[in-house]
């Protein structure tokens, strides 16, 4: 009795597994889908068939994690930056899961970037560019857009300061070249950085 109290009953049943109700793409309309993942329909089945590959995992599970699942999980997060615990209650999973979703979507996205993200290394490739730009602009040698942004995170636990910006909260900045083409439909250049001004390091050849 006495050891029962002091180390309680060790060959207690484990817990039994609580399944949550998932929220599936199907069940949305589109405009909580762009609401919730700032993408539409089309384009997150877009990914999911690119990553599907990647993402689809044997399982003994009986009710194992779709591909659209997990990018719809990694997608929540990017576009509200909001803790995983809340992004998996929000969708229907545990934080774990959450969190393997975010990771793995992210992974398997990095793995793809070359085939979107291309500086035209051909001169045939500048001259259609700067076609393009000229047609629909008349600015005459563009073979690129430039534009940035910040995007919020959580404050990081190493090297704080250096990701506050000018505004006063933290942020990744994010910059980008597009083609002539218009809506960014293909990058020529991403480059990622601390709360900085990140300009002038992609034209001495940081990124």
């Amino acid at each position: 009795m006495a050891n029962q109290l002091l180390f309680g009953n060790v060959f207690a049943l484990r817990k039994q597994r609580v399944y949550r109700d998932r929220i599936e793409l199907a069940t949305l309309s589109d405009r909580q889908i762009r609401s919730r993942f700032r993408f539409k329909r089309e384009s997150i089945q877009f990914i999911s068939d690119l990553l599907r590959n990647d993402l689809s995992h044997t399982t003994r599970r009986s009710q194992p994690i779709s591909v659209e699942m997990q990018v719809m999980l990694a997608l929540r997060f990017y576009a509200s930056g909001s803790f995983l615990e809340v992004i998996g209650d929000t969708m229907g999973v545990d934080k774990a899961t959450a969190c393997r979703a975010v990771n793995d979507v992210t992974n398997a996205l990095l793995s793809k970037k070359d085939q979107f993200i291309k500086w035209p290394a051909r001169q045939e490739e500048r001259d259609r560019n700067k076609q393009g730009f000229f047609r629909g602009g008349l600015f005459p040698g563009v073979i690129g857009c430039i534009d940035g942004t910040h995007v919020k995170i959580q404050a990081p636990s190493e090297d704080e300061p250096a990701y506050v910006n000018r505004k006063g909260w933290h942020s990744i900045n994010v910059q980008g070249v597009c083609d002539h083409e218009g809506k960014c439909k293909k990058y020529l250049n991403i480059c990622l950085s601390r709360a900085t001004n990140v300009s002038s390091l992609m034209f001495k050849g940081k990124f």
